[in-house]
């Protein structure tokens, strides 16, 4: 199983420079409302470009703009909303009773190199401790969510504009739970391959430099491997997302008269995508 995708997905989907900026944007129209979906990436190292004038125009002029989450407004509120996921992370035995000596030996080797206590190390979960590792590595060499698309996007609005989010806590922590059903198996499986990956010197730019110039088909190819080896985490971090957002998105569509949705690029690729949503639920849909 590909773990490192399910890694990426927590955080990003990427990151590279391209010569022109075009990024996959749909737009979405019934009779009186236009809806523009663009495909971000969570977290960017400095220096890529993506902006356009027609991403620029679409956000000035939208009477609402959705994320998939909003920035919390204060440290207290964002332990608030994060503090009910915690303790799926944490594991009732330490790391090293939990996977072998090796794999142990090579993590805490992975943390030091991190300054990451051992002991925090001891606390997680296999899969926690993969995603952990894995951020923090993408983080050493320069990606970093206040680059990524969303906190840019949500930052350069003006103060007052109207802005939703679409997740609730409860698909919050449907996200978080299928990531803890891992078992420890599958978990140290995801952490082995975490580490394996360690040590590069710079940051994978493939997918994200197609991605810069609105090529999707990457992206495409590597929802269609989670969705072959990794069913279940596919169907809760994607499918299942995807559908209950429908319900706030065709509101939007019946209230509005601009929107903008900026969601990640994996949930707007392939037949599960929320641009082949919309265009099933009978609304006409032009992008990539």
């Amino acid at each position: 199983m590909r773990f490192g995708l399910i890694a990426a997905l927590a955080v990003s989907l990427f990151a590279a420079t391209p010569a022109l900026a075009d990024p996959p944007i749909w737009l979405v129209r019934d009779a009186d409302t236009e809806m523009v979906l663009f495909g971000s990436i969570h977290a960017l190292p400095p220096g890529v470009e993506w902006r356009t004038a027609r991403l620029d125009t679409a956000m000035e002029t939208a009477d609402l703009v959705a994320f998939e989450i909003l920035t919390p407004g204060s440290e207290a509120e964002e332990i608030q909303m994060f503090m009910p996921f915690m303790r799926y992370f944490f594991a009732d035995r330490p790391l090293d009773e939990v996977v072998t000596a090796e794999t142990f030996a090579r993590a805490a080797a992975a943390a030091a190199a991190q300054d990451i206590d051992v002991r925090s190390l001891q606390m997680m979960r296999p899969w926690a401790a993969a995603l952990m590792l894995d951020m923090g590595a993408d983080e050493a060499l320069g990606r970093s969510e206040e680059l990524g698309v969303d906190t840019i996007l949500e930052q350069s609005l003006a103060e007052g504009r109207r802005k939703e989010a679409l997740d609730t806590p409860e698909l919050l922590l449907a996200s978080i739970k299928a990531l803890a059903d891992m078992d420890d198996v599958e978990g140290e499986a995801m952490l082995v391959e975490v580490l394996d990956a360690l040590g590069r010197d710079e940051l994978d730019v493939e997918m994200d430099t197609a991605w810069a110039a609105g090529d999707i088909a990457p992206i495409e190819e590597e929802m269609r491997l989670m969705q072959e080896e990794a069913p279940r985490l596919y169907q809760a971090l994607l499918v299942d997302r995807n559908h209950a957002w429908m319900p706030a998105l065709t509101r939007m569509m019946d209230a509005e008269g601009r929107v903008v949705v900026v969601a990640g690029a994996a949930h707007m690729v392939g037949e599960d995508g929320l641009p082949a949503l919309l265009r099933a639920a009978g609304y006409t849909v032009e992008g990539p």
